[in-house]
């Protein structure tokens, strides 16, 4: 099951859309082998999705956790984020690369980090991401937003099973 909440850059949300849950079944194991969850991940929920939203952003935030299945999205790049809790050792200044599609970078002066990790090689654009990031957190928690994606499906998966 996957979702999308489209915000303005206050975090009100626009337009939300989400999938049914998938479920593979053992023919499916056995036809798509080790990609099938890059496959369910890229296909059938992010490209499904990227096909009903109205609403197209400068960009879209994925969870890091989701950082493997990143690609581009109705033509716009995406990022995966996570909070740091602590300034990792290798960060140094706003913007530090850590490998080729992944960097963290500070939010403020208070020390908020974020581990980004990018759907697109292109330094500048990754910059670009980054900075759009860093303006972003000024009028809005840009991690709250996924917490309401991950609770909304929760609360849909539950209504479904009530039914």
């Amino acid at each position: 099951m996957g979702g999308i909440l489209i915000t303005d850059q206050v975090g009100i949300p626009i337009e939300f859309k989400y999938t049914e849950p998938v479920t593979a079944t053992k023919l499916h194991r056995i036809l798509y082998g080790s990609v099938l969850d890059k496959y369910l991940h890229e296909t059938v929920i992010r490209d499904r999705l990227a096909r009903e939203v109205r609403s197209i952003p400068e960009y879209f935030i994925a969870n890091y956790d989701e950082k493997e299945y990143l690609g581009r999205v109705a033509s716009r790049e995406m990022v995966a984020i996570q909070k740091c809790s602590f300034p990792p050792e290798e960060a140094k200044g706003a913007f530090t690369r850590v490998r080729e599609r992944e960097a963290i970078i500070q939010l403020d002066n208070d020390g908020i980090f974020l581990r980004l990790a990018f759907s697109t090689p292109d330094e500048a654009a990754q910059l670009d991401l980054a900075a759009w990031l860093q303006d972003l957190a000024c009028t809005m928690d840009i991690l709250e937003p996924l917490e309401r994606i991950q609770a909304a499906l929760t609360n849909i998966c539950g209504e479904a099973k009530k039914s």
